[in-house]
Order: structure tokens, then C-alpha cells, then sequence
């Protein structure tokens, strides 16, 4: 839909300006005087287009999710909330989304149906809560826990990015690092050494051998290492076994596993209370809270949690089958179970992996940090012996 910048005047006969989602003029001038204003004239702004390329930010999710919890609880009626929602936001190409939402809306849908046909962007977990807030009357405690989890969903991304960009950063400045060294600098100073007939010790010579590799092939080993990767990203893409091989690797990596392991395990519980205070039942919760788990086997090891709750066990015990909580997360879930307050479980739950978390990205960047300060430490030093060793030798044995 166009929108409009419009001039008005309200009851008081003070001029009014603003900005409106409308069909046409006459559909501004209708709703502007359901608002109490009389429609003096209006031009259409120019709006940007949601390319092919464009996506919805995380951040337009959850200001779309808070502003449907706070009109809700506000009493305004969902077709009204939804023209709110699709004039408020910032994203064209979300603004497009919500058009269609409220037409289907209009039309006679729930709300939860005209969202499904939005899967890339409404996926089957945020459906599911909206439709559980449709049959409880409650879509105010739906949005509002939506909010949260996409909150927290950014926190965890910030958190991994926090993780990921000192190591790049660093190893980046290792590749440049070294290709200048053995581009520009070792040639010339062996070269030099050459020349003058020095004896090379072993060390020396496995750096010209690698600086001429380098220098020689150092296109054909970017290729390959693009291609590497490559085929191991189509691979996981296409091969269910290899990808869960390569889940299971990474979650059994040193220094990388366990953060893996707690980050997928936060995103289950955090989920699952996300649902569960929704109203959602057990089984359902675990479907959703399991969709939102990327490892492979921690997903595979939550389908057989649901498999043991389905065939009468309690949720606690089918958690202990699976040997992929802590024992004091099962035993937080047991006291839930028991005391029948899992609300308050699911908020120590999520406490605990919270703490979890952080402390296990803290831990994983404090690892790599002086792994990575160790591999450049060691090419300086290769080079300095290899190049300065051998000089200082020649030098030492001359008679003055």
C-alpha cells in the first residue's frame, strides 16, 4: 500500500500532520475520519522497495512482536494492531509481509494461518505460539514471550560474534603477516645468503622451500582452500550423514564442543519455557523447543526424549536417558516436575545456562586468543632464525 503525507484538522480546528498507510485518497480521508480529522489534502511519499535481496533484521522482529503485546494489552482489535504494526515499521520489505497478513486477516483468517504463509520469516515455532495464545484468548502473553526469545535469541548471536571476531581478526593478520614475510622479505634476504655461499642449516632451508611454494603457488592454494570449503558446505547441506558427522565432531572438539553443546542446550530450555508458559503441552514443546537446536545430535537426542515422555516416562527421566543435560539442569526439571511450578525450573534453567554460556564463550576466546598469538610468535621466530641464524654464523666466524 502507498503512503501518504497528509494535512487534517482535528475537532478543535488545529491543523494536523502526519504520515498514513492507505489504498487511495479516499481510503486515507475514511480513515482519517474514523481518528476525528477532517482530510484537507495529502500527497503520496515515495516508498522504498523491498528488493529481491532485502531481509527483515531481528531487530524489526522484535519491535513488530512488542508492538502487538502492548496493542493487545491495550484492548485495540487485531486488524487495527496489524495496521499499526505495518505503518510503524521501518522494513519495507516487513511492511510488504504485514500487508499481506492484515489482507488475509481482513479476509477472514486467524491470525496464525495468514502468518504461515510466511514460513521464511514466520517459521513453524512462531506460528505454534500464536496460534496457542489464538486458543487461550491470550495473544498479549504469545507476543510478549516472543519478544523475549527473539531478545535473547540477539543476545546469544552477540555473544557468538563476540566469540568469533578476535580469532578472525587475528588469524587474518597471521595470513598477511606471513605472505609478506615469505613474499617480499625471506626471498630477498635468501637470495643474499645464496649469493654469498653461506651454509644453510635445515631450518633455513624449509623456509625458502616454503617461501617458494608460496611465492609459487600461492593461487593454486587459495583455489583449494576455496574449494575445500566449498565442497564441505554443499556436502553438509545435501548429506544428512556427513552433517551429522560433522555435528558430532564439532560437539566433541576441544575448547569448541562445549560451547557448541551449551549454546544448542540454552536455545532448547529457553525455548521450551518460552512454549510451555504459552500453554503449549510437553510433547509440543519439545517438537518447537527441538526445531530451534542446529546440532544434529543434540536434535537427534531430544527426538528421543519426546519418543521416551510419549511412551509414558516422565520428562525428567527421558532427559536423564539422553546424557545431554547436567545433572543439575535434570534435577531442577525433577523439582518442577514435582513441586508442579515448572515455570520457576525454567527460569533457574535458563539462569543457569545464561551463566553457562557466557562463561563458555569467555573461556573459548580466552583459549584461541594465546593459540593464535603462539602460531604468529612461532612464524616470526622461524623466520628470524632461519634468515638472521645463518648471517650471524657468517659474521662470527669472519677475522677482523
Amino acid at each position: 500500500m502507498p503512503i501518504y503525507k497528509y494535512n487534517s484538522v482535528n475537532d478543535q480546528g488545529r491543523r494536523i500532520r502526519g504520515e498514513m498507510t492507505a489504498a487511495n485518497e479516499i481510503d486515507l480521508e475514511e480513515r482519517l475520519r474514523e481518528l476525528g480529522l477532517d482530510y484537507i489534502g495529502s500527497r503520496e511519499v515515495k516508498e522504498k522497495k523491498s528488493g529481491v535481496f532485502s531481509r527483515v533484521k531481528l531487530r524489526d522482529m522484535i519491535l513488530f512482536c512488542i508492538q502487538m503485546e502492548q496493542l493487545s494489552r491495550a484492548g485495540v482489535p487485531m486488524l487495527d494492531a496489524l495496521a499499526d504494526a505495518r505503518d510503524a515499521s521501518e522494513s519495507p520489505k516487513l511492511r510488504d509481509i504485514l500487508a499481506e497478513v492484515y489482507e488475509s486477516v481482513k479476509g477472514g483468517e486467524v491470525l496464525s494461518d495468514a502468518l504461515r504463509k510466511n514460513p521464511k520469516l514466520f517459521d513453524e515455532v512462531f506460528v505454534g505460539l500464536v496460534a496457542a495464545g489464538e486458543k487461550t484468548g491470550d495473544l498479549t502473553r504469545s507476543f510478549a514471550h516472543l519478544s523475549m526469545h527473539l531478545k535473547w535469541v540477539g543476545e546469544i548471536k552477540r555473544k557468538i560474534r563476540k566469540a568469533m571476531s578476535y580469532p578472525i581478526m587475528l588469524l587474518v593478520v597471521i595470513v598477511v603477516v606471513i605472505s609478506v614475510l615469505m613474499l617480499f622479505v625471506v626471498p630477498k634476504l635468501t637470495d643474499f645468503m645464496l649469493a654469498q655461499g653461506f651454509e644453510l642449516p635445515i631450518h633455513t632451508r624449509a623456509l625458502i622451500a616454503f617461501s617458494h611454494f608460496v611465492g609459487n603457488y600461492w593461487h593454486v592454494t587459495i583455489a583449494s582452500v576455496a574449494v575445500v570449503v566449498a565442497s564441505l558446505v554443499t556436502l553438509y547441506r545435501v548429506s544428512e550423514n556427513f552433517a551429522y558427522a560433522f555435528d558430532n565432531l564439532m560437539i566433541n572438539f576441544p575448547a569448541i564442543g562445549g560451547t557448541v553443546r551449551k549454546i544448542d542446550m540454552a536455545r532448547f530450555s529457553r525455548f521450551f519455557g518460552v512454549m510451555f508458559r504459552s500453554g503449549i503441552d510437553i510433547l509440543e514443546c519439545l517438537d518447537g523447543a527441538g526445531r530451534v537446536v542446529n546440532n544434529r545430535v543434540l536434535k537427534e537426542s531430544i527426538k528421543t526424549v519426546r519418543r521416551s515422555v510419549s511412551e509414558g516416562n516422565s520428562l525428567t527421566e527421558s532427559l536423564r536417558i539422553s546424557a545431554q543435560f547436567p545433572n543439575l539442569v535434570v534435577r531442577m526439571f525433577k523439582v518442577g516436575e514435582e513441586s508442579g511450578n515448572m515455570n520457576a525450573a525454567m527460569d533457574n534453567i535458563n539462569y543457569f545456562y545464561d551463566r553457562e554460556v557466557e562463561d563458555a564463550v569467555d573461556g573459548m576466546v580466552g583459549m584461541v586468543q594465546p593459540a593464535m598469538t603462539v602460531i604468529l610468535g612461532t612464524m616470526i621466530l622461524w623466520v628470524v632464525s632461519g634468515v638472521f641464524g645463518p648471517l650471524y654464523d657468517s659474521f662470527s666466524k669472519m677475522n677482523f
